[in-house]
């Protein structure tokens, strides 16, 4: 297989996962952003202490599935279901975001599987023959030449700061 084919499906596999990782946040944004608004919002008007709750829960979910997209730990993304069943017990209405928010629960635990795959292999995140060209040229430039080594030694001999040495 050829360098450039293989770097560029694994440049595919990793826009895929940004994709999805941007769709999932976005996802809890709008969703949850909008119910803790509204929860907030009515709390304040109401004075109810179950709605500023179902809004401090609704922000955890937030939180918690966006640190689930874009940290890659499975933790949190495992974390906005369940926080997401809790409050639904608070607010009947989430109950029927409950089965995206698994559904973006177990795409992103398949992203971050593949994400992780890709961390390891060469050239990530760039996936880029140039790049990789580019830090074995810097690996190299590093690399001296066995003339320029010798020619180290002899100057460092050379400058014995006025010491006389053996003939």
């Amino acid at each position: 297989m050829d360098l450039d084919e293989e770097y560029g499906r694994k440049r595919l596999t990793y826009k895929r996962c940004q994709r999805c990782y941007n769709s999932i946040a976005l996802f809890y944004i709008v969703i949850f952003g909008m119910i803790a608004f509204a929860e907030l919002y009515l709390g304040f008007l109401g004075g109810s202490f179950y709605t500023v709750l179902g809004a401090i829960i609704s922000g955890a979910v937030l939180a918690a599935g966006f640190c689930g997209a874009y940290l890659h730990k499975d933790i949190f993304a495992v974390s906005a279901p369940v926080l997401t069943l809790l409050i639904s017990t608070i607010v009947p209405l989430v109950a029927f975001v409950a089965p995206i928010c698994v559904l973006c629960t177990v795409i992103n635990v398949i992203a971050n599987k593949k994400y992780h795959w890709l961390e390891q292999q060469d050239g990530f995140p760039y996936f880029n023959t140039r790049f990789r060209n580019q830090e074995i040229d810097t690996s190299q430039w590093n690399i001296k030449d066995p003339y320029t080594q010798t020619y180290e030694e002899i100057k460092n001999k050379d400058n014995n700061n006025g010491q006389m040495d053996e003939l």
